[in-house]
C-alpha cells in the first residue's frame, strides 16, 4: 500500500493563536501519518503544494525514505504564496497509478476544487484534514492592529475593540467557513477537523478508530 501525504504550504498556513501555527501542525500530523507509515511496512511519498507543485517525492519504503521526507516537510521553503488544490490533485491524478490512500492536509481556503477531489476520491482512498484555528472564527478586541492577508501580502489596521467590526469579521469568516464545507461536502471524500489551537492529535486517533468498526 502507498500513502501519499499532500501537504498545504501556501501562505494562510503561516497563521496561528496557539503553541502552532496551522503550517506546523499540518507539519507534525504529516510526520506522525509517516511514521505510522512505515511502521505498517507501507510506502510513503509527499507532495507539497500551493497555487501549484512545490515539491514531489514519489512513494518509497525504509527509514531513510521518512527521514527525506521529514527533511523536505521541516525545511521545504516555499516559492508561492496563493493556494490551488485542483493543481495538486491533477498532479496525483497523474503519477499515481496504483491505488493508493491519499491524506490532503490543508486549511481548505480556496475556491473550485470540488470535482478534482472528487475525482481523486474515485480512483483512490482520499482523507481531507482540515486545520483550522480558532481565531479563523472568533477575533478577540485587542484595540488596533495590523492583520496581513498570507496570501497576498496586503495590510489593512483595524480596530478590533469595534464590536461592530468584530461582528463583520465573523460573518465573513463563518461564510468562508460554511463554502469551505459545502466544498468538501461535493467533494464526497473523509473528512477530519483539526484544530491548531487545541488538540490536533485526538481527532486523527477517534477517526482511525470509526473507520475501524466501520470496516
Amino acid at each position: 500500500l502507498s500513502v501519499i501525504l499532500a501537504v498545504d504550504v501556501s501562505g494562510s498556513t503561516d497563521f496561528g493563536s496557539g503553541e502552532y501555527f496551522k503550517g506546523e501542525v499540518m507539519t507534525h500530523v504529516s510526520a506522525l501519518l509517516a511514521f505510522s507509515a512505515v511502521k505498517n511496512k507501507d510506502q510513503v511519498g509527499l507532495l507539497l503544494f500551493s497555487d501549484q507543485v512545490e515539491h514531489y517525492v514519489p512513494p518509497g519504503k525504509g527509514r531513510g525514505h521518512v527521514h527525506r521526507i521529514l527533511r523536505d516537510l521541516y525545511f521545504h521553503k516555499p516559492r508561492h504564496h496563493k493556494t490551488d488544490l485542483r493543481a495538486a490533485m491533477a498532479h496525483l491524478q497523474g503519477v499515481l497509478k496504483k491505488r493508493a490512500t491519499v491524506f490532503v492536509i490543508s486549511d481548505f481556503m480556496a475556491q473550485g476544487y470540488e470535482q478534482a477531489l472528487r475525482q481523486l476520491g474515485r480512483k483512490h482512498d482520499v482523507m481531507a484534514l482540515v486545520v483550522r484555528d480558532r481565531l479563523e472564527r472568533e477575533l478577540p478586541a485587542m484595540g488596533v492592529v495590523d492583520l496581513q492577508d498570507a496570501e497576498t501580502g496586503e495590510v489593512v489596521t483595524v480596530d478590533t475593540s469595534s464590536a461592530e467590526f468584530r461582528r463583520v469579521f465573523e460573518a465573513e469568516t463563518k461564510k468562508r467557513g460554511d463554502e469551505r464545507d459545502r466544498l468538501l461536502r461535493q467533494s464526497q471524500v473523509d473528512r477530519v477537523d483539526l484544530d491548531a489551537s487545541g488538540s490536533f492529535v485526538d481527532p486523527l486517533i477517534e477517526y482511525f478508530h470509526r473507520r475501524r468498526t466501520r470496516s
